[in-house]
């Protein structure tokens, strides 16, 4: 069974690696028999060659034979570090590695690999001692140092002394400062951007992000500060050989329990390290992906990334965010007792994260700032109410950010039109018929009355909206008020024909989720 990959030269000597899978690095064909003997003295389980399209040399079949040890052939354009990365993946993902490997990637190449996309660079994570724990895909886009640093495991000697003598090293263990290192084009070094992964005052780690062929975006640096955030913890079991990956997604069911009320929030509060009386601000996301038959893996997946990109931005908001999926939707709790959803920082800081999110996945991404629970046994009324607002919101997919307070009154309209839905015997049995007539004849009775009052008895501005002469409107009117009964200049009975007419006009009883003028039949 294969437990490490390790990249090794020819002429390089390997200690004990018993279970490793050696990959044959800088030599191809027969030029890699020095390193499949050294395999197989030193234990491994098997090692990887590149061969050209003759396929693997009789050479090395034969050192295979006499070393015993397994030889696996890769196209020769393959990248080794590309190579590497998904081999450790792959062992991570059936557990062969653990967090205490150096080079285990565990969650932290999905952390690497959305920062990347975040910032439009190249992305490596390294422990204190400065071994490679995970990086983000690169493509062509890898510098001489990455190159160097992915295959060694390690950033290169000579550069780490360039870093100690500028001082860079102490700036990243003093805080969250995100330190930049200049380009160097005489060594083929980019530009790149670094920050310290802190535990209090003790050091666990260094995030790098290196310019790619884009320049990097502006808000890199407050995006590195919440994948640095989001990395210690998992620092922390790497160190302490625990599971990182079990850590974070306890975190992230402990939080989905919270929103839903699934457990008891105070025992939840405990681990998540919150107080049961404090606050939280709940704010609802929602991608407004297309549906589109047998996608729904795809949009499963396209989720898991807006989540793990909503978390870099909600970390580096507040260090104590917490994000989580939900009905479809994504959730983010901030806890506090003071600021509420009102509040214009909050506000501002999801309109950014929205833009954010629209420009990236290309969809009208819409949030809902659904609130502040006063303590946390309430989180799950004002996720419910955020939860509401996005279906609300979806009627206007032109509008980015919407708060609880501004869709209140449509949101409580909603829930008395419910009310009368689910009552059918509170009827007024004239506007009952207006709307029988319409069936019957195909007219528009109905609508165009509902759009009169809607419109305050503005006969020009409702005509036109209908795209009607202003004497059709008036005629329907009259003939809508004949039929019905109704008094229009009466407040109770304007009211009840407004509340009944949507319902008509919607086109019959409504779902039990969807709000006035986002009826569907049933």
């Amino acid at each position: 069974m294969i437990t490490d990959v390790i990249l090794a030269e020819p002429g390089e000597r390997l200690g004990p690696s018993p279970g490793a899978l050696v990959l044959a690095v800088g030599a191809r064909g027969e030029a890699a028999v020095p390193v499949v003997m050294a395999a197989g003295r030193s234990g491994a389980a098997a090692a990887m060659v590149k061969v050209d399209a003759d396929g693997l040399p009789a050479r090395v079949r034969e050192a295979a034979r006499e070393a015993d040890i397994t030889v696996l052939a890769v196209p020769e354009n393959a990248r080794w570090d590309q190579l590497a990365q998904e081999a450790r993946a792959g062992l991570t993902r059936l557990g062969a590695l653990t967090a205490a490997a150096p080079g285990t990637p565990g969650d932290l190449s999905s952390l690497a690999q959305t920062l990347a996309t975040v910032t439009h660079g190249v992305v490596s994570i390294e422990d204190s001692a400065g071994h490679v724990l995970a990086y983000s895909r690169s493509g062509e886009e890898a510098d001489e140092l990455r190159r160097l640093t992915i295959l060694g495991r390690a950033c290169p000697e000579p550069y780490l002394k360039v870093l100690r003598d500028s001082g860079v090293f102490k700036r990243l263990r003093s805080g969250e400062e995100v330190v930049e290192t200049a380009e160097q084009p005489d060594l083929g070094y980019r530009r790149r951007l670094a920050i310290g992964i802190n535990a209090g005052h003790r050091p666990l780690g260094t995030i790098w992000v290196q310019e790619g062929k884009r320049p990097l975006c502006e808000s890199s640096a407050e995006t590195m500060r919440g994948a640095a955030r989001l990395a210690a913890p998992q620092l922390v079991d790497h160190y302490y050989q625990g599971d990182a990956s079990a850590r974070l997604a306890s975190r992230v069911d402990l939080a989905h329990g919270l929103l839903t009320g699934r457990f008891n929030a105070g025992a939840l509060a405990r681990h998540l390290g919150l107080d049961p009386v404090q606050g939280a601000t709940v704010i609802g996301v929602d991608l407004r992906e297309p549906a589109h038959p047998g996608a729904s893996a795809a949009l499963d997946l396209r989720r898991e990334e807006s989540a793990g990109i909503i978390s870099l931005h909600a970390s580096a908001f507040r260090r104590d965010a917490l994000v989580t999926q939900a009905c479809g939707q994504i959730y983010v709790l901030l806890p506090g007792r003071n600021a509420t959803a009102d509040d214009t920082v909050i506000q501002r800081w999801v309109t950014e994260l929205v833009t954010v999110l629209r420009r990236q996945f290309g969809t009208p991404v819409q949030a809902v700032l659904a609130g502040t629970a006063p303590h946390l046994e309430a989180v799950p009324a004002v996720k419910t109410r955020g939860y509401h607002a996005l279906h609300l919101l979806a009627r206007t997919p032109e509008r980015a950010v919407a708060t609880h307070t501004e869709l209140q009154a449509a949101l409580l309209l909603g829930d008395v039109l419910r009310l009368l839905d689910e009552h059918p015997d509170t009827r007024h049995e004239g506007l009952e018929a207006l709307a029988a007539h319409d069936a019957e004849q195909g007219s528009e009775l109905a609508r165009s009355l509902l759009a009169y009052l809607d419109g305050f008895g503005d006969v020009a501005r409702t005509a036109e909206a209908l795209n009607v002469h202003p004497n059709t409107l008036r005629y329907r009117v009259r003939k809508a008020i004949s039929l019905s009964g109704i008094s229009i200049d009466d407040p109770d009975q304007r009211l009840v024909a407004m509340l009944q007419l949507r319902l008509a006009v919607n086109g019959g009883p409504i779902e039990k989720d969807p709000f006035p003028g986002r009826a569907v039949r049933r």
